[in-house]
């Protein structure tokens, strides 16, 4: 059976390394886009390009039975603010099958921290970090679609539920927002349009035993791509190797298009990163995102629920956010229509974890011996 990797860096082999027996705790938004590689053939990003971006920490004990057992401290996903208190990614970031192999052992104690620190390496080396980055906003709960399922996830474009949401301890009001796609516009995603994409993933394809670079994971990057393919649920972003592509750590990172609105803000958020299109993972042709459009139902309804049962910190707005129409630059004003917020071949097929999971078993093995 050919398995390949998830674009996740719950999957990438450097993100393995944090493993250890012994934990060491310890109008509208201008986006800038940077002068000067995550993304493949990307850039360069700083915390003030696409600033309403962040990477997902993940801290718990993983548990693999006669394999062995250990911490992890690390960097998992990239991911999107959406509402003050609300992180939007795919779900296998939060899935802890992900870190099991498809579900061969069990994870416990699991902590989730969102940062927007542009360095991230020190969560993805052999030496465990020191504590979380210094603009950690803790998790207090997460989503995934209740149709998700680790293990039925199919590549090439398919309706695989690969969508998240994650509800921050204490809201950001100081941190701009990605303003989701609406159903009304919708309808301009399109085959061939632009669509800039952020992550902190792999900035060169590896071959599934092998860990990127030193200096090329766990950094900023975002670069414009295209959409390559088009279906109701899923999109491809490139398509050639010479194309701005996605890898493992972009995982529920997003892709930004714009559109045509009246609203001070006319860019949105259309998908977040799922899997690999092939076999071939990242290193010939461009991965696959979930559309956000085909999920709005599902997003809105997690977001006011959660509101309803106390989960979230912030609910002047329990719903999704409608985009900025007005002039205003405060957020006393959010929650109405005119905001701004400050700043400007069996059950694991072909794209699931694969050798992710074969490593991480190596490195327990490496560990314990």
């Amino acid at each position: 059976m050919l398995i390949t990797l998830l674009l996740s860096a719950a999957l990438a082999f450097e993100a393995t390394e944090a493993l250890t027996d012994d934990l060491k705790d310890g109008g509208g938004i201008d986006v800038e886009r940077p002068e000067a590689h995550g993304i493949i053939n990307g850039e360069d990003a700083t915390i003030d390009n696409y600033p309403m971006t962040g990477g997902l920490i993940f801290k718990g004990y993983i548990d693999m039975g006669s394999y062995g057992a250990g911490n992890m401290f690390t960097f998992m996903c990239s991911s999107t603010l959406i509402a003050p208190d609300v992180v939007i990614l795919a779900a296998h970031c939060v899935d802890p099958d992900a870190l099991t192999y498809g579900g061969m052992g069990t994870v416990s104690d699991i902590e989730y921290g969102w940062t927007r620190q542009a360095d991230l390496t020190e969560w993805a080396s052999d030496t465990p970090p020191s504590g979380w980055p210094a603009d950690t906003a803790h998790a207090k709960a997460w989503v995934t679609h209740p149709s998700w399922d680790m293990n039925a996830l199919q590549v090439g474009l398919h309706e695989n539920f690969d969508v998240a949401l994650v509800f921050l301890e204490e809201p950001l009001f100081d941190v701009p927002l990605g303003t989701l796609i609406t159903e009304e516009e919708s309808h301009q995603i399109a085959l061939n349009n632009e669509v800039d994409v952020v992550g902190w993933g792999q900035q060169t394809a590896t071959s599934g035993w092998d860990p990127p670079p030193a200096g090329t994971f766990a950094l900023k990057q975002w670069g414009t791509s295209y959409i390559a393919q088009l279906d109701a649920a899923e999109y491809q972003v490139g398509r050639i190797e010479s194309d701005v592509r996605k890898c493992h750590g972009d995982s529920g990172g997003p892709s930004f298009m714009e559109v045509d609105s009246s609203s001070r803000e006319s860019m949105r958020l259309i998908g977040v990163t799922s899997h690999a299109y092939d076999n071939t993972d990242c290193s010939q042709t461009g991965g696959v995102d979930t559309r956000i459009d085909h999920y709005l139902d599902w997003i809105d309804a997690e977001m006011q629920a959660r509101c309803a049962d106390g989960t979230r910190s912030w609910c002047d707005q329990p719903g999704i956010l409608a985009p900025p129409m007005g002039v205003s630059d405060s957020w006393a004003e959010v929650g109405t229509s005119d905001w701004e917020p400050k700043g400007g071949c069996s059950t694991l097929p072909v794209g699931a974890i694969g050798a992710w999971g074969l490593g991480l078993l190596g490195l327990i093995r490496r560990r314990r011996a």
